[in-house]
């Protein structure tokens, strides 16, 4: 029988024998283990939605061809998205470092969220931003939105709201980028000898 994630964490670090450090084996590894779970959370989210909104942009792509500049576009990025959180989450990192210490496991860890929080404009932002004007450009040009009454509200209302939303997870993220740099201060402050 293979040992769970944690298992195999709490006895790589119990042998630890550095006691230059004063870390507390319980806190880190409580620490770990929220982590993981935040890790895992996100990442479960990430990948239903992406269930369920390609599926739908097959659905239209196939079966509403007025709509497949938005539908192409929205599979494709739906695809892009999956792949880039798939190779740069921290989920990744825990099947693979488990003998490194303690410290360099958490510094690892916040490393790489960190760098994720910070490169979300490259790998996700832009990529929706280009769906979205796929979007507003098929909202555009197909007479099933063009037709209606209610048309330029509507074309407004999205781009708005599709503007603001995008700005919050702009900077939701930033924010999580220099909380997890704090953090990663932290951990080289209690790691260096007190003199």
């Amino acid at each position: 029988m293979s040992k769970s994630g944690d298992d195999r964490l709490r006895s790589a670090w119990a042998k630890q024998t550095d006691q230059s450090l004063d870390v507390d084996l319980a806190n880190a590894e409580a620490n770990v283990r929220r982590r993981r779970a935040e890790i895992a959370r996100r990442d479960r989210r990430v990948y239903i939605s992406i269930a369920v909104i390609g599926p739908s942009w097959l659905y239209a792509t196939w079966f509403m061809p007025d709509l497949r500049l938005a539908s192409v576009t929205g599979l494709f990025i739906a695809v892009w998205l999956t792949w880039q959180m798939y190779r740069r989450s921290g989920a990744r990192l825990l099947s693979t470092s488990v003998d490194l210490p303690c410290l360099a496991f958490q510094r690892a860890l916040l490393e790489r969220e960190r760098d994720l929080a910070v490169s979300l404009p490259k790998w996700y932002l832009v990529p929706v931003v280009v769906g979205q004007m796929a979007i507003a450009a098929t909202m555009a040009t197909s007479p099933r939105f063009t037709t209606s009454q209610f048309y330029p509200e509507g074309l407004v209302l999205f781009v708005g709201t599709a503007g603001v939303t995008l700005v919050v997870i702009w900077r939701r993220w930033q924010h999580r980028a220099m909380e997890l740099q704090r953090e990663l201060e932290a951990i080289s402050a209690s790691a260096s000898p007190i003199r």
